[in-house]
């Protein structure tokens, strides 16, 4: 895993870059305060290992009960519409 180690400030002007790569490079970021290694941030769960959309689908698909046909309920006057 590569590692990123930056200051407290840099991280302050470059959070989306920083959280980017953590998430999709999957890095590590070590941010420093005066020099000394403070936090160390790390991506919860690899990309790889993240369930895919058929997966969530097929696994959600059939939760809901089919809406009815609404057309036949709608009760719209048609207007004449003059131009």
């Amino acid at each position: 895993m590569n590692l990123l180690r930056l200051t407290a400030t840099e991280l302050k002007r470059n959070t989306a870059e920083v959280i980017n790569a953590v998430v999709y490079a999957e890095k590590e970021a070590i941010i420093e305060r005066y020099g000394y290694p403070v936090v160390r941030i790390v991506p919860i769960i690899k990309i790889s290992d993240r369930p895919g959309k058929e997966m969530l689908l097929k696994k959600y698909f059939g939760l809901i009960k089919d809406f009815p046909n609404l057309k036949s309920l709608r009760k719209f006057k048609r207007r004449p519409v003059d131009l």
